[in-house]
């Protein structure tokens, strides 16, 4: 007997909306399960335009009225933790789910929590901890015993050893390495290919090899 699709919105339309319906068409080629009604952007200007063939449909308003009255599936693909922090938090009745590409290897020993994007060739070795609303993505590594706390976003490419923690809404740049052990801090931005080799201070951006804060 087939299952019923579940209605499901992606919240943004820019570039990581692309990845993010490409990871739904993908589950679906195996399981179908997610039923894409539409983009969810709070640029009204684009609605009515569409993605990949999927409308803008509304705004986050329209959304949250819409969910009252429906079951409705949602996931954020806006590369600010602090945007997703704030629509997360204005939507008590969308249902978050995780979105995990096929093609990522995903340790049997990780605890998940709701709302998170992982992408392509992203491998999460074992007694990996992840908060909500955080985005892995493509081909990025994780050691054993990393934890990623709320709204934290690692970018293409990313090497993170183990034991690392990821405080919340910490952002991890394109092709950064963070050696074993280490604790980034809250609000930290590291800059594009920065190695980083000592604890972070929180709200600051490090750039560098090895890498330093920038004042």
């Amino acid at each position: 007997m087939r299952l019923k699709m579940k209605n499901m919105v992606v919240f943004g339309s820019g570039g990581f909306s692309k990845q993010v319906i490409e990871i739904i068409e993908q589950l679906n080629l195996i399981n179908q399960e997610y039923k894409l009604i539409g983009i969810i952007d709070d640029n009204n200007s684009l609605i009515g335009t569409e993605v990949l063939g999927y409308e803008v449909i509304g705004n986050t308003d329209f959304i949250n009225q819409y969910s009252k009255q429906n079951e409705i599936l949602g996931v954020i693909a806006i590369a600010d933790g602090e945007v997703r922090k704030r629509i997360s938090r204005k939507l008590n009745d969308v249902q978050w789910v995780n979105l995990i590409h096929p093609s990522a290897i995903v340790s049997n020993y990780t605890k998940i929590g709701e709302g998170n994007i992982i992408c392509a060739g992203v491998v999460i070795n074992p007694d990996f901890q992840m908060g909500n609303h955080s985005h892995i993505n493509i081909g990025s590594t994780l050691g054993h015993d990393v934890s990623m706390l709320d709204y934290v976003t690692v970018m293409p490419g990313s090497r993170i050893s183990g034991n690392v923690t990821l405080k919340s809404n910490s952002m991890v740049g394109t092709g950064s390495t963070i050696i074993q052990g280490l604790t980034i801090e809250e609000n930290v931005v590291l800059s594009a290919g920065a190695v980083v080799t000592k604890n972070t201070e929180p709200n600051c951006l490090y750039v560098g090899v090895p890498a330093k804060k920038k004042l």
